[in-house]
């Protein structure tokens, strides 16, 4: 690839693995937001039970 070196490859590689991982899981977020309902969680003073 023109501007990295062979050092950069592997980490470059990581990096472009890791994003289609995130990726993926964001769609899986969304799919889900989707199949509640656009649920949304209150603003202000909320806390999650412990």
């Amino acid at each position: 690839m023109p501007g990295t070196n062979t050092t950069d490859q592997p980490e470059l590689a990581a990096a472009r693995k890791r994003i289609a991982e995130l990726e993926a899981e964001l769609a899986i977020h969304h799919r889900a937001a989707e199949l509640l309902g656009e649920v949304t969680l209150p603003k202000g003073d909320w806390k999650p039970s412990a």
